[in-house]
């Protein structure tokens, strides 16, 4: 799926947001009943990103007459919008970095070894009392680590933009070096996100804190698409550069410090060492319930069918010659069902059996999925070699890309809406967090698993002839049939594992959904206070 694995990364950092994602739409209990119709409820639920929302921000987003934001706010609210939006451009880079080492030849499992980058986000909630605890009184709570984190991230961009020559443009990228760079670049960006969500909560006035979410999400989806998309488009059509580009946006990086130096911010009151023991404790407790436990692993395994065909697909277009700067564009235009479609979800998946919705549009999101397999086929192997677009190969991509997205989001929306709950209200965003936290794991890891796996099953092509078999893992379709007609060598497609594990999404899919389901039955069952810690 085009940008899939990169969408995952910014779900990464909304899952783990500290801020509530405030609805103020009706929502329904989904319950299908015997006769497998639908009957909707009315109930004033709310769909969290991360945490339970403050129930007084709650009332007062919901009364009409305090929606009008007042004049002092609007500054607020562009600073919140100015730093999710930098949280997003390196993200954005990092998967314009992917693209071009696929473009260069990179295997599988050297893109696996650079997925690993995206995984700080993860993890956040093992240092997150840590950041929201430990500060310098004289300065701030929150700017005591996002000035320092500001300054630090902007001059890793610049180090970063003077060697991208050698670690990308040189003829064996350093995929190591580049992963080491882009792991420690996304702990920075982790740690400033607890510390910019948190500050959103006491920047804003006390009726326009929900703002703070939207903020959050369209700021980061923005910084994602300046710095992934119009990077693809400024080198497409501007020769613009990497290192040059990725300068840019080191020097932003430290102007917007200035600009936090700027906001003064109230002292707030915090007993550290109590704040950290109690949020490590009610970790600890919340992890042992064996609900908790059950979902857990209902979380970490749900992923496995459809992996293969988000994490490999972009690559393959790629492979096969489709331009990245289309690729761009064909993202682009899908990012409005990522936004909007979960609105219009909540009616639906909301409730008291949210899960309900997964379970019946599940397999329907594996055999989609297997469609990756006929969309490689179709994919026009001589694009390099004519200025024609294919229409009807994108038209067919897009459809099937939208089709997929918003199966997709359907599945994440009502898992959302499940955490929001049966999180214990009394454990705060604790348990919200490390819901989350497991969520996005079971992502990441069948990401880099794919990639590891199919990387050490997978050759690029091969040109057979009267000399024999010649294999190729680091080069592009393109290049290889150029260097197979050059030679008068018969090109061949050895895309057999991919298509292979692509086609087998309906079966795993079908035996998890035998497996899981009782499971998740029950989970939807009973009382909520076997998701409480005594």
């Amino acid at each position: 799926m085009i940008g899939c694995k990169y969408r995952h990364a910014l779900r990464a950092k909304h899952l783990g947001s500290r801020v509530s994602v405030t609805d103020d739409i009706p929502t329904p209990n989904f319950d299908t009943g015997q006769s497998g119709r639908c009957r909707c409820f009315r109930a004033n639920m709310s769909r969290t990103s991360s945490k339970m929302e403050d129930p007084i921000a709650s009332t007062e987003m919901n009364n009409p007459t305090m929606k009008r934001v007042p004049h002092g706010d609007f500054g607020n609210i562009a600073l919140l919008v100015l730093l999710y939006v930098l949280q997003g451009v390196p993200m954005g880079i990092s998967a314009s970095v992917s693209f071009i080492l696929q473009e260069k030849g990179a295997t599988l499992s050297e893109q696996g070894i650079f997925s690993l980058a995206s995984w700080p986000f993860s993890f956040k909630f093992l240092w997150a009392p840590l950041v929201d605890s430990y500060y310098v009184q004289s300065v701030g709570q929150r700017r005591s680590w996002i000035l320092p984190l500001q300054v630090t991230v902007g001059l890793s961009l610049l180090f970063t933009a003077g060697h991208l020559d050698r670690l990308i443009y040189q003829q064996e990228a350093d995929i190591r070096v580049l992963s080491t760079i882009f792991f420690l670049i996304y702990i920075l960006l982790a740690s400033q996100d607890i510390a910019v969500d948190g500050w959103a909560l006491s920047m804003l006035s006390r009726q326009n804190v929900g703002i703070a979410s939207t903020c959050n999400a369209v700021g980061q989806t923005a910084g994602f698409f300046i710095a992934f998309t119009g990077y693809l488009v400024l080198n497409s059509y501007f020769e613009v550069q990497l290192g040059h580009f990725v300068t840019f946006w080191g020097i932003v990086f430290l102007l917007s410090a200035a600009c936090v130096l700027q906001k003064s911010e109230s002292a707030q009151e915090n007993s550290a060492d109590r704040c950290v023991k109690d949020a490590y404790q009610q970790a600890s407790a919340i992890v042992r319930l064996p609900s908790v436990i059950k979902l857990s692993c209902i979380l970490m395994t749900r992923a496995i069918a459809f992996s293969a065909a988000e994490t490999l697909t972009q690559l393959k277009l790629l492979e096969r010659g489709v331009p990245k700067q289309h690729m761009a564009t064909l993202s682009a235009c899908i990012s409005p069902i990522n936004i909007l479609l979960p609105l219009f979800l909540t009616s639906w998946t909301a409730g008291e059996r949210p899960l309900d919705c997964v379970m019946a549009t599940w397999m329907l999101r594996a055999v989609v999925a297997s469609g990756a397999s006929l969309i490689i086929v179709l994919t026009p192997t001589d694009m390099h070699l004519t200025d024609q677009v294919p229409w009807g190969f994108y038209i067919v991509l897009f459809f099937w890309m939208s089709s997929y997205t918003a199966l997709s989001t359907v599945h994440f929306v009502s898992f959302m809406a499940f955490y929001s709950r049966i999180s214990d209200i009394a454990m705060g965003g604790t348990y919200m967090t490390l819901l989350n936290a497991v969520s996005n794991l079971g992502y990441k890891w069948t990401e880099t698993a794919t990639l590891f796996i199919m990387g050490s099953l997978t050759r690029s092509k091969c040109c057979s002839g009267p000399g024999g078999i010649t294999e190729s893992q680091k080069c592009s379709v393109s290049d290889v049939k150029i260097m197979c007609n050059n030679a008068g060598l018969d090109w061949i497609d050895i895309d057999g594992p991919f298509h292979l594990v692509v086609l087998m999404s309906p079966v795993l899919a079908f035996v998890w959904l035998r497996l899981a389901r009782k499971h998740i039955i029950s989970l939807q069952e009973g009382e909520l206070s076997k998701w409480k810690v005594e």
